[in-house]
């Protein structure tokens, strides 16, 4: 286990290495040179402010359980890409107009220090920056690097995240709601980008193997990829609901209990403590069989298998909680 954790720190290491590079470059203008270093700074702002890296993390332990270590060098531009359109979201999500929050991971939020319209503007900022160094990944065949932007748009786009936050605005406060309605939310808010994230690793790890998969093989691993991102986006959110209900203040590293004291509609207060438990375990091994379904179509190797466990790992820390 400590083998694991420092492995996975390490891999970590390498996230937020890529994320420093990333700042922008701008040629030394004379004129509104004070407001380009405001920009520089300010797209950096919420992208260095911390944060688990769980969709990069991801990204690159699925490229290594195809394709090694050489995949996970490969993966690196797509797992950054990927955190922008994560760390977006996040920027959107505190404006005034969404959630109107003012500490995002203990600090202030980004329009909290750069003021709304310039907030929106780093969101903005991030999900375009997001599919140009996307388009950097070095791909061996022209349809993985246009499946990786496909994907990308695909799973934050109105497909996807979009979807999920829309629904989410639009049933927050209803009080007749179904599961099937909350879980459509996790599907598409939270799910999506963690397909992402696989797919992302699967393509990676694609372009360092010596054979290519045929094409029909490649759209349904791809699928089920992006489902059992899905399914783990579910079990997460479902987990999370059920630790508010039964967890501590102390345990959670947050109030616990908020949930019901907002009267919110979640899986517990929908589905009861049982089914809520039974159900998130159900999400877990889908996605987990899923995954095994695809790994198990390559070669195994000695370094795959170890990434492999790592991302089991990984993914265990996130699901397999106390509750």
């Amino acid at each position: 286990m400590t083998d694991s954790i420092q492995h996975i720190e390490n891999i970590i290491k390498i996230i937020e290495n890529d994320i420093l590079e990333s700042k922008l470059a701008f040629a030394q203008e004379k004129i509104c040179l004070q407001e380009f270093s405001e920009i520089a700074e300010a797209f950096q702002y919420p992208l260095i402010a911390g944060g688990k890296r769980i969709r990069p993390l991801l990204t690159l332990l699925c490229a290594g359980s195809i394709g090694g270590e050489r995949a996970i060098q490969n993966a690196r531009n797509a797992a950054l890409a990927l955190e922008m359109v994560h760390t977006y979201s996040l920027v959107h999500d505190d404006l005034p107009c969404m959630d109107n929050d003012d500490l995002r991971r203990g600090k202030p939020t980004t329009h909290k220090v750069y003021g709304e319209a310039k907030g929106l503007l780093v969101g903005d900022a991030l999900l375009t920056d997001a599919f140009f160094h996307l388009a950097h990944t070095k791909c061996k065949l022209t349809e993985y690097l246009k499946s990786l932007i496909q994907e990308l748009s695909l799973c934050s786009g109105a497909n996807g995240m979009i979807t999920g936050q829309w629904l989410d605005i639009s049933l927050t406060g209803k009080h007749d709601l179904i599961w099937e309605q909350i879980e459509l939310i996790h599907k598409n808010k939270t799910g999506k980008l963690l397909g992402c994230a696989f797919v992302f690793g699967y393509i990676c790890g694609l372009n360092v193997l010596k054979t290519d998969v045929i094409h029909e093989h490649f759209i349904l691993n791809k699928g089920k990829l992006r489902q059992a991102g899905e399914f783990v986006g579910i079990a997460f959110q479902i987990i999370d609901d059920i630790l508010d209900t039964t967890g501590s203040s102390q345990s959670l590293g947050k109030t616990a209990g908020k949930d019901q004291a907002q009267n919110k509609t979640t899986s517990v207060s929908i589905l009861g403590l049982e089914k809520a438990q039974n159900l998130a375990s159900e999400f877990t091994e889908k996605a987990y069989h899923l995954l095994e379904s695809v790994f198990a179509k390559f070669p195994a190797s000695s370094e795959n298998e170890t990434y492999k466990n790592l991302l089991f790992y990984q993914l265990e820390q996130l699901l397999v909680r106390k509750y």
